[in-house]
């Protein structure tokens, strides 16, 4: 029983991870090859977005609701594992959850991966637009899609990965440069978010605000922006942030914030 353990030599542990690692990786293809990815974009900032992600090692996107900047991403990012599985192995998902200091989540039931995937919800409805249920499921299974929180992406490096990171309008300075230096080789990042969301920290700019002030003169990094012409989610939306706007304004004008 003392030597159990060493059941197994070198050379065949060795053919085993190969093994392994040749299995995902047929099971990846066969679920993406069996689903075609069309990206349809409906107005000239989307592909301009698409544009960015392929250009760019680090994308920046805002907007507001309904622009279509979560499902974008999404897709192109399952497109990748699809078309180039050589260099990208795996999409990270990141989001501030706006909960208390540090990201907590513990107060939440269940365990950890339980917990974040509540707030993973709208990547996950969007790659089950693109590919469908069952095949999301498998790719999160293999660990093609993977949940990150931020308070544990601290010493990470995330190499062969699409990194998607969304309400990017709620991330701290702190924790967008903890962020932002986990990128590794043959890797992507995304940014989304909107600034008119933003619900924490108001007096203090946020990782979004931070990233277009100072980031975006380095040539790696691109950033779009969508408006309320880009709204595709429901026509009543665009409505809904005309007003917003207008309760903005008048607020302003009346002093208050």
């Amino acid at each position: 029983m003392a030597n159990r353990k060493n059941k197994f030599s070198k050379e065949e542990h060795e053919e085993f991870e190969l093994w392994s690692q040749e299995r995902n990786e047929l099971t990846l293809n066969k679920t993406l090859l069996s689903n075609k990815i069309e990206i349809k974009c409906k107005s000239k900032a989307q592909k301009d977005a698409i544009n960015a992600i392929e250009e760019k090692i680090i994308s920046i996107i805002t907007g507001p609701p309904g622009t279509g900047k979560t499902y974008l991403s999404c897709a192109r990012a399952l497109k990748y594992l699809k078309e180039d599985g050589g260099t990208y192995k795996k999409i990270v998902l990141i989001k501030s959850v706006n909960v208390p200091k540090d990201e907590e989540i513990g107060y939440l039931k269940g365990t950890l991966e339980e917990k974040m995937e509540m707030y993973m919800y709208p990547f996950i409805s969007n790659f089950q637009k693109v590919i469908g249920k069952q095949a999301v499921e498998t790719l999160k299974s293999n660990g093609s899609i993977e949940i990150l929180p931020i308070k544990f992406a601290l010493g990470v490096t995330l190499d062969d990965a699409i990194i998607i990171i969304d309400e990017a309008q709620q991330i701290s300075k702190d924790n967008l440069r903890t962020l932002i230096t986990r990128i590794g080789q043959n890797a992507k990042m995304i940014f989304l978010g909107d600034i008119k969301q933003k619900s924490v920290n108001k007096r203090e700019k946020s990782a979004l605000e931070i990233l277009i002030e100072h980031f975006v003169k380095i040539e790696e990094i691109g950033i779009v922006e969508l408006s309320k012409e880009d709204i595709v989610r429901h026509p009543i939306i665009k409505k809904l942030e005309e007003i917003f706007d207008e309760i903005e304004r008048s607020e302003k004008l009346n002093g208050n914030k």
